[in-house]
């Protein structure tokens, strides 16, 4: 991407849109135990306390326009501290990547595609994400929009079929049946699942024009993702019972399974695929895109082409070598619990000091 491209406001609704919405589609039920009928409403909640964390980074942006976090900290601390956190960066954003295509693929196999090699699927999907993003990343955030209408079209065309005997209100109620403690566990949990996102804002931040003017839509972003996808956790559980929605994978289209119309309107659970789909898709090219940033920024910018295809290949060969979806659920677990929100916060700290640090050099207070 070059420096003079701009993201648009609506780019960068949709951006954040589909990255808040990545691994946390599967690894919601990590917390379902927990929480039981309450768990949209940790899932909202969880999701709601990503915006002052974008908010920072905003902020940041204001502060040093047209840069990456990244920037921000080697200005003032140093090319070897914002390399070996580049180099984090890029394994971090492959390991989303990594457990997220092993879960697309798991719930692939197993209704649609089960004869199919998963490395087949797999190699297709990255080369579709390195097409895409070769085309530079205002195109792609243009397909983005396109794809987020959709995925909501087929998520509302489904569910708009559920019928009074398909749908029990009693399985909502009481409406906090967790204690507070679980209530905050499960709470964090989203937070640092959903904090993937931020991963995409601290590299985007740079091409944001008046980064700190776009906090209402960031905000809208995250909130409409997280209404989204509370209500989507609140119709399964209504639809399978508490019970039944924390002890089965997929919960969305085991829910659509269950909606027909009359005899012949069945099969429903196509149009929920296709929802997954894009998700899929939108969340690797975008973990792909960071990663390719990242490695330029050690590498340096020659040969971009040659390191897009090494940054797809960080993703194709543990992503094939590892072939599970149990395998992904627990990597995605383990990076929403332990790695993606510790290394934001550190990262963003260090960035607040750094800029801090070059401000109070050139005589500036912070506004």
């Amino acid at each position: 991407m070059q420096n003079d491209e701009k993201l648009s406001k609506e780019m960068v609704f949709f951006l954040i849109f589909i990255s808040v919405l990545g691994n946390i589609v599967y690894s919601h039920t990590w917390i379902d135990d927990m929480t039981g009928r309450t768990a949209w409403l940790v899932n909202l909640a969880g999701i709601l306390l990503v915006i002052p964390l974008a908010g920072w980074i905003l902020y940041l942006g204001k502060l040093s326009p047209q840069n990456t976090v990244f920037d921000m900290v080697e200005k003032s601390l140093g090319k070897i501290i914002s390399s070996l956190f580049l180099i984090l960066f890029i394994f971090i954003n492959a390991l989303v990547a990594i457990a997220h295509i092993n879960m697309f693929i798991g719930m692939l196999k197993v209704y649609f595609l089960p004869y199919t090699p998963s490395g087949l699927i797999i190699i297709s999907m990255v080369l579709m994400s390195v097409m895409f993003i070769s085309k530079g990343l205002p195109v792609f955030a243009r397909l983005i929009e396109i794809l987020v209408v959709l995925g909501m079209l087929n998520y509302l065309s489904s569910f708009i079929f559920i019928i009074p005997d398909k749908f029990d209100t009693k399985y909502m109620f009481p409406l906090f049946d967790t204690t507070w403690l679980d209530f905050l566990k499960g709470t964090v949990f989203v937070l640092g699942e959903t904090s993937e996102c931020l991963l995409l804002l601290m590299v985007i931040v740079s091409f944001i024009p008046d980064p700190h003017k776009h906090y209402k839509w960031v905000s809208y972003a995250i909130t409409l993702s997280g209404i989204v996808f509370s209500l989507a956790t609140l119709i399964i559980i209504m639809m399978l019972s508490p019970e039944l929605a924390k002890r089965i994978a997929f919960g969305g289209v085991n829910a659509a399974k269950l909606l027909h119309v009359g005899d012949y309107v069945r099969g429903l659970e196509i149009l929920i695929l296709g929802t997954y789909n894009f998700i899929a898709i939108g969340k690797i090219t975008l973990c792909l895109y960071c990663a390719w940033v990242a490695m330029q920024k050690v590498l340096g910018s020659k040969k971009q082409l040659l390191q897009l295809f090494a940054a797809a290949l960080l993703i194709i060969i543990p992503a094939v070598w590892i072939d599970s979806y149990n395998k992904g659920y627990f990597l995605a677990v383990f990076l929403g619990n332990y790695i993606s929100l510790p290394f934001s916060l550190l990262l963003l700290g260090l960035a607040s000091i750094s800029i801090a640090i070059s401000l109070k050099k050139a005589g500036r207070v912070i506004k």
